[in-house]
């Protein structure tokens, strides 16, 4: 593996730092994402363009974590266009991926329902004939213009415009939207002849390497909120950061983000080059789910009572990475997953 970004690839994470620099709370990033071109199709090993990888995708996600700045960038770059362009017809990949790349349409994955252990579970709603049944906890689909619903007999594609689709939105901790999704009869069309199981691993799979990527930029801000707080505030008539017991807090974090980074970019770069995909990915979640949570609560203990307060930002990227725990696997089940490829677990 190759640790060095290339020129373009530095430029991109150059380019994208200063966008979020210039975004403002209120604002739409989505029509500047897309016009930047970050919203192309994601395109797999050996395909891939300039700007269209998955190391490419992570790049962009850890600048924009840094505001942290919302957008439905992974859900439909990821969610919805990577399903489509792996499995789809030709008439549904030149109907959309061409409108995500350009902004005028998003679109998302519909996986959990009110059983589901997590995105992993096989999905119990039946896809034969026209769907009914709820999906709980679809990000952006408030939002979004088409949806991915897994279901038990495959893919199936469903524009929310149709009838018979009802979307109850609600928050996510992040500040990204989520909705439950109920279909009463609703029309769908099939993606794909399969059963849907691998496609859907590999979209979990580079949706947990940017989410990731998009949690590190989170606490690599907090980093930096912290070590600044740690200068400026004084006790005893020094500032805190000079006291062991705080810097060595700073310490720790930077030895966790940076291992976080590592695995981050190790695992996309899996995705793209080897076969060993599944093991890296597995391997970052797994790490990072407990890593990130123990970066977060230096931060909070550093800053002290003002770091839990709506007022200060630390809480907008705390929120980020409890976010980013919650999504795509549990620490447990990514470890089952780790230990089944090293031929482990209670099967052997």
């Amino acid at each position: 593996m190759n640790l060095e970004f290339t020129d373009e690839q530095r430029l991109l994470a150059e380019t994208a730092r200063a966008f979020v620099d210039r975004q403002r709370d209120g604002d739409d990033p989505w029509p500047a994402i897309a016009q930047a071109g970050w919203a192309a199709p994601l395109v797999p090993e050996g395909e891939s363009a300039a700007d269209a990888g998955i190391v490419e995708l992570a790049l962009v996600c850890e600048a924009l974590g840094r505001g942290p700045v919302p957008s439905p960038l992974i859900a439909t770059r990821v969610l919805a266009s990577l399903p489509i362009y792996l499995d789809g017809t030709s008439e549904q990949q030149d109907r959309w991926l061409p409108a995500f790349a350009d902004g005028s349409a998003i679109g998302t994955m519909a996986l959990l329902e009110s059983v589901s252990r997590d995105e992993w579970d096989t999905p119990g709603m039946s896809g034969v004939g026209r769907l009914s049944g709820t999906k709980i906890v679809v990000p952006w689909a408030s939002r979004a213009d088409v949806i991915v619903v897994a279901t038990a007999d495959g893919l199936r594609l469903v524009e929310t415009a149709s009838a018979n689709v009802q979307i109850d939105g609600h928050d996510g901790l992040d500040g990204e939207p989520l909705a439950a999704v109920t279909f009463d009869s609703t029309d769908a069309e099939p993606l794909g002849t399969g059963d849907g199981g691998v496609t859907i691993a590999v979209v979990l799979d580079h949706a947990a390497v940017a989410r990731l990527a998009y949690a590190v930029g989170a606490a690599e801000r907090a980093l930096e909120l912290t070590v600044q707080h740690a200068t400026d505030r004084h006790q005893f008539g020094r500032p805190i950061g000079s006291f062991q017991a705080v810097a060595h807090r700073c310490a720790e974090m930077r030895a966790e983000i940076d291992a976080c980074r590592y695995l981050t970019y190790r695992a996309a770069w899996s995705l793209e080059h080897t076969t060993a995909r599944s093991e890296a990915v597995t391997t970052a979640k797994s790490y990072a789910n407990e890593a990130l949570r123990r970066v977060f609560m230096h931060a909070h203990q550093v800053h002290g009572a003002m770091g839990f307060t709506t007022e200060h930002p630390l809480h907008r990227f705390t929120r980020v990475a409890k976010a980013f725990e919650l999504s795509y696997g549990s620490t447990t089940r990514h470890r089952d997953r780790l230990a089944t490829a090293m031929g482990l677990g209670p099967n052997v």
